[in-house]
């Protein structure tokens, strides 16, 4: 038997936002150009330099050679053909080739440019098959200037163990002085969180680190928030900073101690995290740092400076602390996931590229083992035969003799072997 329902109802009582005789609205009222500008803002600063710098390079080009300016508005076909010109004809001002990474740049820049607001083109010059001879020239290029050795550029190297040292020894890193101080807790938070862009170091609030501790009370400091990073712009799946934890030691170089007694000197008229120091503060005195943020360039210059001050054996840049960090945790044996959890790395190869290269002390062993190979005298006697580091000595008399084969290994990692082995020599 069918049942009714009564299914009347009143729409006051549904639970839903009454409306207001106001006439405000909750939503903004943006504009074309106000969306365009916000859509911009998932690139760092230095990227849209980068972008402003290739731009600038190409339409400088099209002046030269007499071909539009206004390259974004040609066709596909028209396009490529351009790039592939261009691609193989650019060069620096003095004539001389640009470095790999320049020209990597510089594609990835047009691109940029091309796809991005206002033009927002629906193509890809980096792999569409209509750009195909025009990245077959740019491909030949990367190995031109790579065959000719004209890439004089230099990859970020770690920093040294002995210039490790040196900063610490120095002074230069230390907690003695609001300057040395603030270069500590600088290169901890590069160092330990394996950070990159200046950008993001210039955010820092001065309540952006928290402490707390671990499952085995061990206390350590992270990061409140998940910072934007080139890797990562804004990227939330991957809650990467989770990963990055600065531990206390103990000792007179521990992080902790550093950290926190920089933040007992901050100035608490500014918020930033990194301060400007005052030049006549007193060890004594309660705040060694102005009202007034360092700046970005000269958070950018920060391990270029300290290289001058300590001094140390190069010139190394704040990229150069965050290879130290994955070369040191790579060689410890650590999986490379756990590294592109601390990294931001989405690849293994972008890490794998940070520890091609050997360490000065290793340099420095393989030097002196080819150098000794080269200091071996030959040996002497009736019949002898030299092996290098080896030596085989026949002895022979009149009639069936013993001869007596010896081998010694003069390897610095194994013990010296002595084999003594009877055989019949017929004369």
């Amino acid at each position: 038997m069918a049942q009714t329902f009564d299914l009347r109802f009143n729409l006051s009582d549904l639970d839903e936002e009454k409306e207001t005789d106001s006439e405000e609205s909750r939503f903004d009222d943006l504009s074309a150009e106000d969306l365009d500008q916000i859509g911009e803002g998932r690139h760092e600063e230095s990227t849209k330099k980068s972008t402003k710098w290739g731009v600038r390079l190409m339409k400088e080009w099209c002046k030269e050679k007499d071909v539009p300016q206004d390259f974004e508005q040609l066709e596909v076909t028209e396009l490529a053909s351009l790039l592939r010109r261009f691609y193989g004809e650019v060069r620096k001002q003095d004539g001389s080739f640009y470095a790999l990474k320049s020209y990597r740049g510089l594609r990835a820049a047009i691109h940029r440019h091309l796809t991005g607001a206002p033009f927002n083109r629906r193509i890809n010059i980096l792999r569409d098959r209509e750009f195909s001879a025009a990245n077959n020239v740019y491909i030949g290029m990367l190995k031109k200037v790579k065959r000719e050795g004209q890439d004089l550029s230099t990859p970020k190297s770690p920093i040294s163990e002995g210039d490790l040292h040196k900063m610490f020894e120095s002074g230069v890193l230390s907690m003695k002085t609001p300057s040395s101080l603030l270069n500590m807790v600088w290169f901890y938070i590069e160092f330990h969180f394996c950070g990159r862009e200046r950008e993001g170091l210039r955010k820092l609030q001065r309540s952006s680190f928290a402490v707390d501790v671990d499952d085995q009370n061990q206390e350590f400091m992270y990061l409140r928030f998940n910072e934007s990073t080139k890797n990562h712009p804004g990227d939330l799946k991957n809650d990467f900073q989770s990963a990055k934890r600065m531990y206390g030691t103990g000792d007179e170089k521990c992080p902790l101690k550093a950290i926190k007694k920089y933040l007992s000197k901050l100035n608490p008229e500014c918020n930033h995290f990194f301060q400007r120091p005052m030049p006549s503060a007193l060890p004594s005195s309660v705040t060694w740092y102005q009202n007034a943020p360092l700046g970005v360039n000269t958070l950018g210059n920060m391990m270029a400076n300290i290289s001058k001050k300590a001094p140390l054996s190069k010139k190394y840049t704040n990229h150069c602390v965050r290879a130290t960090t994955i070369t040191a945790l790579s060689n410890a044996g650590i999986e490379a996931r756990v590294i592109m959890a601390l990294s931001g790395h989405r690849n293994e190869t972008s890490i794998r590229s940070y520890c091609n290269d050997s360490t000065s002390a290793q340099k420095r062993h393989c030097s002196t083992i080819l150098h000794n190979a080269l200091q071996t005298e030959p040996k002497t006697g009736s019949n002898a035969v030299g092996l290098g580091s080896n030596a085989m000595m026949l002895s022979s008399n009149s009639g069936p003799t013993t001869a007596h084969l010896a081998i010694t290994s003069t390897s610095t990692q194994s013990t010296q072997i002595n084999v003594t082995r009877s055989v019949t020599v017929v004369d």
